[in-house]
């Protein structure tokens, strides 16, 4: 039942990012989170995000600027490899004590402090 919720929330993402154009991320993130340590979570959008530009580019290859895509394209690949770094650097944080937000209690790394009581351990 759990591959098809993912399946289905990777499905539907997909689908409302063709029409919009962003979002995937958004809305599939926080469902891979619910079911796999955060690093997997963000690999996984990843591979879901890379999947879905190769179905749009299969489809509008003929209508692309590709001007446009290789001036996009490089600041993001250096500011992914950026991104990708600072999550390793965040996960090697040390403990924090516990807190609290909005009368709910966390503990554990840094990263359950910038995101909440409801990361992962």
């Amino acid at each position: 039942m759990e591959l098809i919720l993912i399946g289905f929330a990777a499905l539907l993402a997909s689908g409302l990012t063709l029409l919009s154009g962003f979002g995937q991320g958004t809305a599939l993130m926080p469902v891979f989170a619910l079911f796999f340590p955060l690093q997997l979570a963000i690999a996984a959008t990843a591979v879901v995000h890379f999947a879905n530009n190769l179905f749009k580019l299969g489809l509008m290859a003929q209508q692309t600027d590709w001007s446009v895509v290789v001036k996009f394209s490089l600041p993001a690949a250096f500011t992914a490899t950026l991104g990708a770094g600072s999550l390793a650097f965040f996960d090697q944080l040390p403990r924090v004590g516990p807190s609290g937000h909005h009368g709910l209690s966390a503990s554990g790394t840094t990263r359950k402090e910038l995101l909440g009581s409801y990361a992962p351990d």
